[in-house]
């Protein structure tokens, strides 16, 4: 017990020491702020709704509840400091090393051999994605219960022997799982939480057929005679039997799984990925993990999909060889059948068949499969031991540099994790020609940063590779609105428009850049749609009233106009400087002011309009605090400083000509005179002015140049 204790603290003492810079490390810009930065469900706690919303959410392609509750606990424990959600990570992912070498120690009691697989599976470069990206809990989380399940199934199948040699124990077993164990019932518990975790544990009951065979030996030896007896083909079904509430597990999270990312259109379908592109992915992908297993170099966090692979006969021969010849072991080295195809089954659901997005290959996936190949790598090459002294005496020193070269690369590794951009630029620099996904995550590592023309050029080089992928057109354009360069951002976003009519987003940039072009009534018309897409946005609503009042002035503008040739009125130029303010044309809006005082110089109303323009434009060509003291001062004396909203107006050109004494005390007249009226919504908003003016700032209508996505 001791021993093992100490190897433990070993385990998780280098663990530590390996990934100890990703405690020191931020957020990502991919998937990290849907999983934790930018999503208000995360960060409101535990509420009803945020838990219902985990277990009902098809947010990001998967349904996995239980990772959704963690990231709750996570942000609730240390909110936006990202060094505390990647300390759960590697917590977690240690508790995972720990239990592999419990697990496998006592299923075959083989210590040190436990302890180097289970080192190798700590220490491994592809372990970096999954512990230092916070998005990946998922990978740590559901590894942890698959653990749990291998742990507790081990204690059940050891304890409780009924079904194999045929004693019967003292509590009856179930007709259905033959089992009398809590501990059968609570590995089939920590499985169903680690498919609500992550999907990818669905084939962990084909794993636990492989354990059977291998360490457990609970497959009579007399299936692999020539003559099977009847005894034997029972003993074996009742193996499967006890396997059925965990493939109805896995064949539910397989359905729900399906739906949530055909739900977010992530599944490529056979006009994009023919059926035997996907059979030469899925042997190419096989080859690929199983290269970077055993040289892990020029990793990537995405390698871009491709549609031609070099060296396939190579790769399937390769593969079939392995597998023909852990067949052909299977009786004097069992560990290769199960380690082998351990790794096959795990990696089945991510290997292409269904083809997700424009990925290959990824890392993480290969976080519990790659036990597999550890499995045959340790126990295979301990057979060694007996064939020669030689090496009975290099193994350890063998071993011990293998771990070395984990720990040296992991470190290495880690440097390229600092932030996005340097993320990203790695990714990029490995495969520059076809990653159009890494420019356009290191487009959105740039905006992030502020670096709005590194963006630009990495949005152009991500279309120029495919000019199909729609998400840097968007990208692009949104920078191209930052940048004020409105015509140029309604191209990109037309052409997201064309790859993806139903894009909210992109509508609703596209009617900002119309308005901008003054082009009202198209951009009502993309305010319109974007509605229609996100109904409950009260953004897009406050924006389409804007498009609308703004393409209505546009008609009765030219109305007015017809009306002022043929009766030059002081109502129709006030009318149509009203329009013009509206429109932002506040040039224009002054000479018609100026015109109807021309001929009423005496009109309050005209007075107050335009000296409220004067005081408070956007445009500083146009404010004029002095013009608009007198025009203001004139109006209240027509009226005799009896109307709230013209005596409100006085304050504020007050403020603007720098009189802020004048401005306040003219604004609590104003406020007196909004309470003795009854007049509420001008009460409070002379309020806020006065606040405003006695910090000396004089109140000015600028307009939101910045778009909120």
């Amino acid at each position: 017990m001791r021993r093992n204790i100490y190897i433990c603290l070993l385990l998780a003492g280098i663990t530590l020491v390996a990934f100890w810079p990703v405690t020191k490390l931020g957020f990502i810009v991919l998937d990290d702020p849907e999983y934790v930065t930018d999503n208000p469900n995360i960060q409101h706690g535990f509420t009803a709704d945020s838990v219902v919303w985990a277990f009902t959410t098809t947010r990001t392609g998967n349904w996995h509840p239980v990772t959704w509750l963690s990231h709750i606990l996570d942000y609730k424990l240390f909110g936006s400091d990202a060094r505390g959600h990647h300390w759960m990570n590697l917590g977690i992912h240690i508790a995972n090393v720990l239990l592999l070498f419990v697990v496998l120690r006592n299923m075959t009691g083989a210590v040190w051999r436990s302890a180097l697989v289970a080192a190798l599976f700590a220490w491994h470069p592809l372990r970096i994605e999954s512990v230092a990206w916070i998005s990946e809990r998922k990978d740590v989380l559901s590894a942890f219960f698959m653990m749990l399940t291998l742990l507790c199934y081990t204690k059940a199948v050891t304890s409780d022997r009924w079904h194999v040699a045929g004693t019967k124990p003292v509590t009856a077993p179930s007709p259905v799982t033959c089992h009398s164990s809590r501990f059968y019932w609570l590995s089939v518990l920590f499985f169903a939480l680690g498919l609500m975790s992550k999907p990818m544990l669905v084939s962990t009951p084909l794993v636990l057929l492989l354990l059977d065979f291998w360490p457990l030996r609970r497959i009579p030896q007399g299936m692999f005679s020539s003559s099977v007896e009847r005894r034997d083909l029972i003993s074996a079904f009742k193996l499967f039997l006890e396997k059925v509430p965990f493939f109805g597990l896995s064949l539910g999270s397989s359905i729900v799984t399906v739906y949530a990312q055909g739900h977010g259109q992530a599944i490529s379908d056979l006009n994009h990925v023919p059926l035997d592109a996907r059979f030469e992915n899925v042997i190419a992908s096989y080859a690929a993990y199983l290269g970077r297993i055993f040289w892990p170099a020029d990793l990537s966090i995405f390698y871009p999909y491709v549609n031609e692979h070099s060296g396939m006969i190579f790769a399937f021969v390769l593969l079939a060889g392995i597998s023909a010849l852990g067949i052909w072991r299977a009786r004097l080295q069992p560990c290769l059948i199960t380690g082998w195809f351990w790794f096959l089954v795990m990696l089945l659901p991510v290997v292409g068949i269904v083809q997700v997005g424009r990925q290959f290959i990824a890392d993480r996936y290969t976080y519990l499969p790659s036990i597999g190949i550890f499995l045959v790598v340790v126990w295979g090459t301990a057979a060694l031991t007996g064939v020669s002294r030689f090496w009975r005496a290099a193994l350890p020193f063998m071993a011990i540099g293998l771990l070395a070269a984990c720990l040296l690369d992991t470190r290495y590794q880690l440097r390229y994790w600092r932030n996005s951009i340097t993320l990203f630029s790695h990714s990029i620099e490995i495969t520059p020609e076809q990653n159009c996904v890494g420019y356009w995550i290191l487009g959105n590592a740039y905006l992030e940063s502020g670096d709005m023309d590194a963006a630009v050029k990495s949005y152009q080089s991500s279309i120029q590779i495919a000019p199909d992928f729609q998400e840097p057109y968007f990208q692009l354009g949104y920078v191209l609105l930052r940048q004020n360069k409105f015509q140029e951002a309604e191209v990109q976003l037309r052409e997201t428009l064309r790859l993806n009519e139903n894009n909210a987003d992109a509508h609703a940039c596209l009617g900002y850049a119309l308005i901008q072009q003054r082009n009202y009534v198209e951009a009502a018309g993309e305010y319109s749609k974007a509605l229609t897409l996100k109904p409950d946005d009260d953004h897009i609503k406050k924006w389409l009233a804007v498009a609308t009042l703004k393409a209505e002035s546009e008609t009765a503008l030219a109305r007015y106009y017809e009306m002022l040739k043929a009766n030059p009125t002081p109502e129709v130029h006030v009318q149509i400087a009203a329009i013009l303010t509206i429109q932002e044309k506040f040039q224009e809006a002054t000479e018609h002011y100026l015109a109807a005082l021309k001929l009423e110089p005496d009109s309050a109303d005209v007075l107050n309009n335009f000296a409220w323009l004067l005081a408070t434009c956007s445009d500083p060509q146009v404010r004029n605090g002095a013009q608009a003291v007198k025009y203001a001062e004139r109006a209240c004396e027509l009226t005799h400083y009896r109307e709230t909203m013209m005596v409100g107006t006085l304050a504020a050109a007050y403020a603007e000509a720098g009189r802020f004494d004048d401005a306040i005390s003219t604004a609590q007249k104003a406020c007196s005179l909004a309470s003795e009226s009854g007049q509420q919504p001008l009460l409070k908003r002379n309020q806020e002015l006065l606040e405003l003016y006695r910090q000396h700032q004089p109140y000015h209508e600028a307009t939101r140049s910045n778009i909120e996505r």
